[in-house]
């Protein structure tokens, strides 16, 4: 029997932090330091959260198994809120093309406006879900380890917990399998969701 591939994206409902300072002080302000710039960051967006607080705590992990599970999910988002058939996004599977789904690109490009922004806008890694409630996903600038910019992707878990437990029956409702891997990357997000709003702590998408 083969070994099952690795999962392309992980998650976890833990502290930014990720250390406590009674294991490395050193390493422990450092992250200090780098986390209360990006809390800085996020109050200028109207976002208040305390993300210092809690320092080495995770308290859940998860993944979801492909990019191509996580863009089929958005695809199907887009589309179903405007009202098209599923059939053909449910027939191409948990694919990811270069010639990229305008539907989901729109929305993207913020050409129109989607009640499941939080979801579609999640395109893989330095991404996180703050446990604040607030309209439109952020983007902050970092600077990548080899001296390239970036940007930092921030939604809110609650919600992207709205949103995903909206679209959970209308996607069974159009067909779509619940053993999916489309599906299973919702419930990953959904119950990473969850978590995070229970316990107060960001989900990390990695």
């Amino acid at each position: 029997m083969s070994a099952q591939a690795p999962a392309e994206l992980d998650l976890a409902v833990a502290s930014l932090i990720m250390v406590r300072p009674d294991e490395d002080r050193a390493e422990y302000e450092e992250q200090y330091e780098s986390v209360a710039a990006v809390q800085d960051q996020l109050r200028e967006f109207g976002i208040d959260i305390d993300l210092l607080s809690q320092p080495g705590v995770e308290i859940w992990e998860g993944s979801i198994e492909t990019m191509g599970a996580l863009y089929q999910l958005a695809r199907m988002a887009a589309h179903l809120e405007r009202g098209d058939d599923l059939a053909p996004i449910i027939a191409d599977g948990p694919v990811l093309e270069e010639d990229l789904d305008r539907a989901v690109t729109d929305v993207w490009d913020e050409l129109v406006p989607s009640r499941y922004r939080h979801l579609i806008n999640l395109q893989g890694i330095n991404s996180y879900y703050l446990p604040v409630d607030f309209a439109d996903p952020v983007y902050l600038p970092f600077e990548t380890d080899d001296g390239e910019e970036d940007q930092a992707f921030f939604g809110s878990s609650v919600q992207l917990l709205r949103e995903l437990s909206e679209l959970a029956p209308q996607l069974i409702k159009a067909g779509v399998s619940p053993r999916s891997d489309a599906f299973r990357c919702l419930e990953s997000l959904r119950e990473a969701a969850r978590q995070s709003v229970e316990c107060g702590l960001p989900v990390i998408v990695w």
